[in-house]
């Protein structure tokens, strides 16, 4: 177990006075905590806003989370809502990686209160491009408001793999509705589940290698992802569309992820979404896509985000090729 080391500095302290001057030292130690180095982030998984703290995972008796809602199924290079519902408020959520030395903890800064009383809260999570495990298990535990902390709740994972590429775009939701991911080239060419693959000169350059609830035959899978290499320089336009509701519980929660060369880009605030209870899905109409966010490459590398105006120009552009679009 590691250590967490304390670096003490001495403060010293300087006395005056009106008849005299002293450089007596009258110090007092000063405690400074250096945060443990992270051990989960490049192989494994890393958790927005969290920090990661050496040792064991602590954890207590009471028991008040009462759903933990994420799902099972991950892929590397891709993101992951949990939501967690709790009878009483919650100062922070540890979550660690089982059989794994260390912890992130992650501080409370917004919930949400249901009609029953109970407290809401959403941890994203960041899994590794290199993240190898074909199964593995995290511990959460709930810091309750008085300093306690909670039983410890085991939730199981597996991993799909995905590919990677120069560009890595992917989606997960988690409700088993049939979600699709779309991405449009610098060209205009629409990658999705109804044109998969992208050749070029030297062969295939673009896939959607993942494709999860197709027409509601469900897979539970609830990820997809797209990977591209060879990138032209122009602009990439990253949508998501819900093409059925398969289910009658409330509207999915998505989050995507776009990786150009290793780094994760933050396109918009809409990254992370859900869609209305009551919408039963477009059944792929492009005028409907939810507009997730665009990038430009220039001279090979990632350039800048795209600012819109707002969804209605860029899905006019989609409406060019509305042809061409692919019924499953």
């Amino acid at each position: 177990m590691k250590k967490k080391i304390l670096l003490f500095a001495l403060v010293g302290s300087f006395m005056l006075s009106t008849t005299s001057c002293s450089n007596d030292d009258n110090s007092s130690p000063n405690i400074e905590e250096v945060q443990a180095p992270n051990t989960l982030k490049d192989d494994f998984f890393d958790i927005e806003g969290a920090k990661f703290k050496g040792g064991d995972l602590p954890a207590g008796e009471r028991d008040v989370i009462t759903e933990i809602n994420v799902n099972k199924f991950v892929i590397n290079g891709g993101k992951a809502i949990m939501n967690l519902t709790s009878t009483t408020p919650l100062e922070s959520v540890l979550i660690a990686l089982d059989g794994h030395d260390g912890y992130y903890s992650f501080k409370t800064s917004e919930e949400v209160q249901t009609r029953l009383g109970n407290y809401k809260y959403i941890v994203v999570f960041n899994f590794s491009q290199k993240l190898d495990l074909d199964s593995f298990g995290l511990n959460i535990v709930g810091t309750i408001s008085d300093g306690e902390q909670t039983r410890i709740y085991y939730r199981e994972f597996q991993t799909v793999t995905a590919g990677v590429g120069e560009l890595q775009v992917s989606l997960s939701w988690d409700k088993e509705d049939d979600v699709d991911l779309h991405l449009f080239d610098a060209d205009n060419n629409h990658i999705y589940y109804g044109d998969r693959v992208l050749h070029g000169a030297e062969g295939k350059i673009a896939e959607l290698d993942i494709d999860s609830n197709p027409a509601c035959s469900i897979d539970g899978v609830k990820n997809e992802n797209i990977y591209y290499n060879d990138l032209k320089d122009g602009t990439y336009k990253v949508y998501v569309d819900l093409f059925t509701k398969c289910t009658q519980s409330e509207g999915s929660s998505y989050v995507v992820n776009v990786i150009h060369n290793g780094v994760s880009l933050r396109l918009s605030d809409h990254m992370i979404g859900k869609f209305a209870d009551d919408y039963r899905g477009s059944g792929n109409t492009p005028s409907m896509y939810a507009f997730i966010g665009a990038f430009s490459i220039v001279d090979g590398h990632f350039s800048s985000v795209v600012e819109s105006a707002g969804t209605a120009r860029l899905a006019n552009d989609i409406e060019l090729k509305k042809e061409l679009v692919y019924k499953k």
